[in-house]
Formats: C-alpha cells, sequence, structure tokens
C-alpha cells in the first residue's frame, strides 16, 4: 500500500522535522514492512520550479492551438510563455517551470532542461507544467490547475511535494489497508494521538428506506449491508485535492462519485460502490447466482456465473459480482442523479472465490478477501455520503437502511503471564503490557499480571480482526516493546538425531544427474481437472482411480488431486512449443497421489515420481536448432547417462502402454525388476493437448527404483594396456532386442564395453529380420590383445548369438 506522509498527518500528530528513514525502520520493526520510499519533487529545483499565477491569456499570432500565457511567478516582472493546454484559464494557479528547470518531455519521457526557444515566431523561456512533465503521472492532456489559495512564488516542492512510503501489509492485517490503520499504528510506535476523519453532513427529505429495501439471503455471505440513498447529484471532475491524493495512492482519478468511492476504501480500508439508483428496480438483494444467470461487468465482458458467486440482485436480476466488480447496466455517467451507496461485509471465502475463478482482482476484493469488520461499514458509509454531499452536491436522504442481522459483540481474549513470558522469550513489565495493548486500541479488563500465576483480560477493538487467541496478544506486546530485547540464549537439550530420507535423497540425485544429462526442471500445479485426467488414463481406470478431489476448491481447474504427472509435461511442452520453443527437453520430480479404498486408509498413498518430456529440434554446440528432431533415442541417452551416473545398470524389454505409441514404448528394469518406462506419446494424446510435433515420454518410480542403487560404487583401475576397438554387424529376428545382444556381448570377459549404434531393417534383409550393428572395445588387464586376439574372442561372441538367438554375422 502506498502511504502518503502529507495525507497521513491528516489523522496523526508527527514532528515537523521527521525523520522518515527511521519512521520507516521503526514501521518494519513492529508493524509493516516498508519496501521503499519514494520523494514526490525531490528533483524540482526550488528557485525555478514555483507556483504560478496566469494573469492574461492571449491568442497566438501564428498558431490556432497554442494561446500566450502571461504568468506571475513571484519574481521581478511576469513572464510570457506560449502554452498549447486546452484547460488554460485565466486567474488559474499553476506550476510553472522557468528557463533551466529539469522537466520531463512530454515526447520522448525522459527528463530534459528547459531552454528559451522561438515557437511559432514567439520567444518563450518557461512552461506552464503538466502532471507528465512533473513526473507525478502519464497525464499530458491539460495542465494542473492548483487551488486558488496556493502561495504564487512558492517552491512547488513545499506545495506538492510529499514523501510516499510503499508498505508491505501482511494477509492478516485487514485493519493497515487504509490511512488510518497506518495512522494508528504509526500513533503507537511514535507516541502519537490519532485524529479521525469527520462524517458530519444534514439530511433532508423523505427516508431513505422509501427509496430502497435490502434483503440479505444468508447472513454468513454477507455479515452487513448498508444502503445509503444521495439525491440531485452532479457528476464532474473532483477536486484537485482529492485527485491528488488518489493520484499519491497510486489510482486514477475517474469523477467526483466514483473518486470519494475509492476516497473512502483507502482511507479508512471499507471498499464502497456507488450505483445509479434509477437504474435499479425494486428491492436489492444479496445472494448467490441462480442456474443459467450472466453479468456484463463494467469492463465490458459479460460474465457466466456460477451457483457459489456471490450477487448483488434487483427485480431484474444480478447487478454487481459482490465485493469484486459492478455491473454495466447501473453505473454511474455524467447523466446520474440519484445514487445508491453501498458498504457492506461480505464473506471473505467467497470473494476470494468469485475473484479467482472469473481472475478478477481489485483494491476492493484484495481488502474484502482479508477479511473486514462489519462495524467499518457504518463509519464509512457516513464518510462517504458527507464528502459526496460536498464534492458533488445534492441531499442525503434521512438515515439509511441498514441491514445487520447479527450485531457485532466485541470478544475478549486473556492470556497468563507465564504464557505471556514463554513466548516473547523476555519479560516485560505489567505497567509496560498495559501501556502497549492501550495504545493499541485494546480495552484492558483485568490486568494482575504481575506473577506467574496471573493473567490479562482485553476486549479487543473492532478493528482488529486478526486478534483470537491469547499468543495473538503476545504478539502485539513483543512487537512493540521491540524485537531487538530478545535476549541472546543459547540452545538448550540434545541436537536431534539425523534420520536418512532415502527417497528424497534419490529424488535429489537423480534430478541433478537429468540437469547435468541437459534436462530443466519443472514445477507445475498438483491439482487438475478430470477433463486433463481423461487425456492422459483411459477413462475407466479413473473411475476405478477415483481422484481425491479438494473439498475448497478456489478454482474449477484445480479442483483433483494428480495421480500422476504426465499431462502436467504435456501441459508444459504444449505451452512452450507455442510460445516458440526450439527444443524443450524437461522433467518434474514430484508425488502422484494414488487413493487407497476399503482398506482403512484416510490419507493416500504418495508415489514419488520423475517424469520427463522431451520434444523439438536438436541444438547444436551454440544453441542453434538443427533440422533433426529429437526422438526416442535422444530421451534413451539422457535416461542411460543420469542412471549412470547413480550406478544402475538399465535394461530395456518391449512393453505397452496407455497413450504411448506401440512399437515405441519400452519399460526400464534394473535386475529383472521394472521401475519406469521410455516411450513416444500416440498422436492421439497429442492431439488433445494441441501439440503437433513427436513428444518422448519417460518416467520413473523412485520407491522401485530404490533397492538397485549400489550401496557403494565399484571402481577399479584402470588397465595399462591399449584396447582394441571393432565393429560387429548381425542379423537378428525383429523380436530380438539391441539390448539382449548387448547383453551376450558384455558377458566377455575381454570386452570392455558395447554400444549399439545402428538398427536397420528392409533392403535386401528377410522379411522379419532386422540388422543389429555394434562397437565393442577389448581390452586384457594383464597383456596386450592384437587383433589376432580380438578376432578370435569375436567369432566366441558370434558363436554365442548364434546359440542363443539364431544370429548371423552380416557382411
Amino acid at each position: 500500500m502506498l502511504v502518503s506522509l502529507k495525507w497521513l498527518r491528516d489523522y496523526v500528530s508527527l514532528p515537523a522535522d521527521l525523520d522518515v528513514d527511521d519512521l520507516a525502520h521503526r514501521l518494519t520493526m513492529a508493524s509493516a514492512e516498508v519496501d521503499g520510499i519514494h520523494r514526490v519533487g525531490g528533483e524540482w529545483d526550488r528557485a525555478l520550479v514555483v507556483v504560478g499565477h496566469v494573469l492574461e491569456v492571449a491568442p497566438h499570432p501564428n498558431a490556432d492551438r497554442l494561446r500566450l500565457a502571461t504568468v506571475d511567478f513571484g519574481g521581478d516582472a511576469p513572464q510570457q510563455v506560449v502554452c498549447g493546454a486546452p484547460n488554460l484559464a485565466v486567474g488559474q494557479h499553476i506550476a510553472f517551470a522557468r528557463e533551466g528547470a529539469k522537466v520531463i518531455d512530454g515526447h520522448s519521457g525522459k527528463p530534459s532542461v528547459l531552454k528559451k526557444g522561438v515557437i511559432r515566431g514567439v520567444e518563450s523561456a518557461g512552461m506552464v507544467l503538466s502532471e507528465m512533465e512533473l513526473g507525478l503521472s502519464q497525464n499530458h492532456e491539460g495542465i494542473i490547475v492548483l487551488p486558488s489559495d496556493a502561495p504564487v512564488g512558492t517552491p512547488l516542492v513545499d506545495y506538492l511535494g510529499d514523501v510516499i512510503l510503499d508498505v508491505h501489509v501482511w494477509p492478516n492485517r485487514a485493519d493497515m489497508m487504509s490511512m488510518t490503520g497506518v495512522a494508528r499504528e504509526v500513533a503507537a510506535i511514535v507516541g502519537g494521538t490519532v485524529s479521525m476523519p469527520a462524517s458530519d453532513y444534514r439530511e433532508s427529505g423523505g427516508a431513505a428506506s422509501e427509496a430502497v429495501s435490502v434483503r440479505i439471503d444468508d447472513p454468513a455471505l454477507c455479515a452487513r449491508y448498508i444502503a445509503t440513498v444521495i439525491e440531485g447529484v452532479t457528476v464532474g471532475p473532483s477536486p484537485e485535492w482529492m485527485q491528488a491524493r488518489l493520484r499519491a495512492a497510486g489510482m486514477r482519478p475517474i469523477n467526483n462519485v466514483v473518486d470519494v468511492t475509492n476516497y473512502v476504501m483507502l482511507e479508512l480500508g471499507q471498499p464502497l460502490h456507488a450505483f445509479d439508483l434509477d437504474k435499479v428496480s425494486g428491492e436489492v438483494g444479496v445472494r448467490t447466482a441462480k442456474p443459467g444467470e450472466t453479468l456484463r461487468t463494467l469492463d465490458g465482458v459479460d460474465r457466466a456465473l456460477t451457483p457459489d458467486t456471490l450477487l448483488i440482485t434487483d427485480a431484474n436480476g444480478p447487478i454487481a459480482l459482490a465485493g469484486v466488480m459492478g455491473g454495466e447496466a447501473t453505473e454511474v455517467t455524467a447523466s446520474t442523479k440519484r445514487i445508491l451507496l453501498e458498504s457492506a461485509r461480505f464473506d471473505p471465502v467467497s470473494i476470494r472465490r468469485t475473484g479467482t475463478r472469473l481472475a478478477l482482482r481489485s483494491e476492493a476484493s484484495g481488502r474484502f478477501e482479508r477479511g473486514l469488520s462489519a462495524e467499518l461499514a457504518l463509519a464509512a458509509s457516513k464518510r462517504a455520503t458527507q464528502l459526496l454531499v460536498e464534492v458533488a452536491g445534492g441531499t442525503a436522504r434521512t438515515g439509511r437502511v441498514d441491514a445487520y442481522p447479527t450485531p457485532y459483540v466485541a470478544p475478549e481474549v486473556s492470556i497468563t503471564r507465564a504464557r505471556l513470558d514463554t513466548v516473547i522469550g523476555f519479560h516485560v513489565s505489567t505497567r509496560e503490557v498495559e501501556t502497549i495493548l492501550t495504545t493499541l486500541g485494546f480495552n484492558v479488563i483485568q490486568s494482575d499480571g504481575g506473577s506467574a500465576g496471573g493473567i490479562f483480560v482485553v476486549r479487543v477493538p473492532w478493528w482488529r480482526t486478526d486478534i483470537s487467541i491469547p499468543d495473538d496478544l503476545a504478539e502485539e506486546v513483543v512487537r512493540l516493546a521491540g524485537f531487538d530485547r530478545l535476549p541472546a540464549t543459547p540452545i538448550v537439550g540434545g541436537i536431534p538425531a539425523w534420520e536418512p530420507a532415502p527417497i528424497l535423497d534419490l529424488r535429489a540425485r537423480l534430478s541433478d544427474a537429468l540437469v547435468a544429462a541437459g534436462l530443466q526442471e519443472i514445477i507445475s500445479y498438483s491439482l487438475t481437472t478430470t477433463e486433463v485426467l481423461e487425456r492422459v488414463i483411459p477413462r475407466e481406470d479413473l473411475a476405478l482411480i477415483r481422484p481425491l478431489r479438494l473439498k475448497n476448491t478456489q478454482s474449477s481447474d484445480r479442483e483433483l488431486m494428480r495421480p500422476t504427472l504426465r499431462h502436467s509435461l504435456l501441459e508444459t511442452v504444449a505451452r512452450n512449443l507455442n510460445a516458440g520453443a526450439e527444443q524443450v527437453a524437461i522433467f518434474e520430480a514430484a508425488r502422484a497421489f494414488i487413493p487407497v479404498r476399503d482398506s482403512g486408509r484416510v490419507l493416500p498413498e504418495e508415489h514419488e515420481q520423475v517424469t520427463g518430456a522431451l520434444a523439438g529440434f536438436e541444438v547444436d554446440r551454440w544453441g542453434r536448432a538443427t533440422s533433426r528432431r529429437l526422438d526416442f533415442f535422444d530421451a534413451k541417452g539422457a535416461l542411460e547417462a543420469a542412471l549412470a551416473d547413480l550406478g544402475v545398470t538399465t535394461t530395456y524389454t518391449s512393453h505397452e502402454e496407455y497413450g504411448l505409441l506401440p512399437g515405441h514404448v519400452a519399460r526400464l528394469e534394473a535386475n529383472g525388476e521394472p521401475f519406469g518406462i521410455l516411450g513416444e506419446v500416440h498422436p492421439d494424446t497429442l492431439d488433445a493437448f494441441g501439440i503437433d510435433t513427436p513428444v518422448i515420454l519417460f518416467e520413473i518410480d523412485l520407491a522401485r527404483l530404490l533397492p538397485h542403487l549400489p550401496r557403494r560404487r565399484a571402481t577399479k583401475s584402470l588397465s595399462r594396456f591399449p584396447a582394441v576397438t571393432q565393429d560387429l554387424a548381425v542379423v537378428v529376428d525383429d523380436t530380438v532386442t539391441a539390448g539382449a545382444v548387448q547383453a551376450i556381448i558384455e558377458q566377455s570377459s575381454l570386452v570392455v564395453s558395447a554400444s549399439v549404434f545402428d538398427v536397420f531393417k528392409g533392403g535386401r534383409l528377410p522379411a522379419g529380420k532386422k540388422s543389429v550393428a555394434l562397437s565393442i572395445r577389448y581390452q586384457a588387464a594383464d597383456r596386450t590383445l592384437t587383433s589376432d586376439d580380438a578376432n578370435k574372442e569375436q567369432a566366441r561372441i558370434l558363436k554365442r548369438l548364434e546359440r542363443e538367438f539364431g544370429a548371423e554375422q552380416r557382411t
């Protein structure tokens, strides 16, 4: 939240020589972090950028759109400048820059030094400034018009300058999402007093209840709804002082009615909404949506509503998304004369759910989601009515319609002295505890905390919706007493014993190995939908699995806990390919949640899995894509490298799997036991994800892989004798895998390694046959092998292959 110190001084007494950096530090240590300090006007030269007064305006002799303004800036004589602003008028007090001042160039948006120049034949040595030229906003449509009492010649930094604190308010502190809320905290920290804004106004005419009635269907969703009626308003620009404060808080002025609702929201923290009462028919209701209902919101979008969407309605249907955004049909326009002002307390969960589902976030919904007090609604309604009467004219009808089914009762919270000392870690005197709590607005009902058996009992102020348990009181005490008072106490007790977590260790090791093999790790949502899961799991299997469904999901897109990671990888591949990625090589190490039915278990089985996907083109050493697409063997090579790094010897056997292309799937095995799969994704599955290029997928079950990790890595000395490398191609039945051929070859005591470099079918080979070509490296530990030795060993290998598979050497 952006906090203007100039505005803040309206509510809390601060010294004129306030050390802003010290205040920011103390606020950070006690309440909310100050992420930044922005000094508005710090770049304005005190002598060259001042308050001016327009004495005369004359037409430019050579340009229809330009005019000549004579400006009194407090100098020896007025100065004539050329100005093109359409809102320039005689008698205005304006922001004026003289020659040599640094301003923002309206065309380039960059700082520039103002120089004397000739504009269409007329000399001009100054400038009447807009918000953009002062760096206040991007508005360049007209000049800034200051109040008529702005003293001429005063440095503009003294009149418009300000210090803005960027305060990070934590989600539990709804009360600090306002200027008065911050003022309470600052007063407690520096010892000042708080003054709340005035809210007195005259009422006239009939009762508000004669013009509007309110019905709340479910008080759990709307604890309070106040409707106030203001008639005879004139919609137009809000006064400059209000616009300046809204801009300082990061909001864009719109018109006086909307600006008042935003102003009071920033001032008191209560979101408000103004309806054109002449466009509202019949009773105002607060209810959830009915099937098939829609609403066109203020942004012009037609919104389909679900039964859990909280609405504001009239006799014709929905007129607003409660706490999120108003409807276009009842929008306040330039012709609006009667206003229905809404001030309410809506359920935070309902507002958050609606905003998430519709992807709508606003300043109002952000405050409702934190949980506001129903008591705030009345104060905000009175203040906004007072301001509307002041800046938009009109009169307020007598009273207001206040639907408040269950009035607020201030809760009482207690904490014992023993608990207080234990939680905060040091002793704070009873008097100091009382002072801190009283300063923060708590009513101390009982205070006999002088002994260990004593107790503090307080009544919580209505704006502190975050206080409910004893430890909340302890936090209030320690943050004001000061965390720097915590003593340095050595740890007492034994150090907990280390407990191994082999699955997590394996997950980390395999992730590192896959990264080393060239893949990138991703983290995706663990929640999904039935429609997405049906793309990778047969519908009948999914019905048997029955994935776990969240009870209070925030979005229909995130309602099921995933029983597999495959869809997450394919969604990520599709998103990256659609974004123009030439290559996608990714993996995710996460849990899949498998429900266990009829076994007495409440929680699901959580399977630690590593799933990966490769798609796109090979890249060269410079990172440029080549014309070759990644295929099954690229994924197999990456997996082999990663698993070899773990010391696991992997074999590949033919397999079939739903969603993968038959004949292009292998089961990963270690010591004859399966632990994963590798295969090309079926084209039908790719179509379901909108992917038009081949994708290779692998999946490893870490629990099944874990038993096959070697207890210690076996190493052996390198032979000092040279190796002999020979190639061998054999013809075998198509059903014989290359891995089986390789395994027979590697049984030889002289074979150091054997690697497949080609598998060929067709050509002159008989039907049902294929050629497997391998590169074999021979080496002996006790002698230098000759070519004749290698040939003899290869002949023995051929005989074994012939005996096992009926293999023939290909010549």
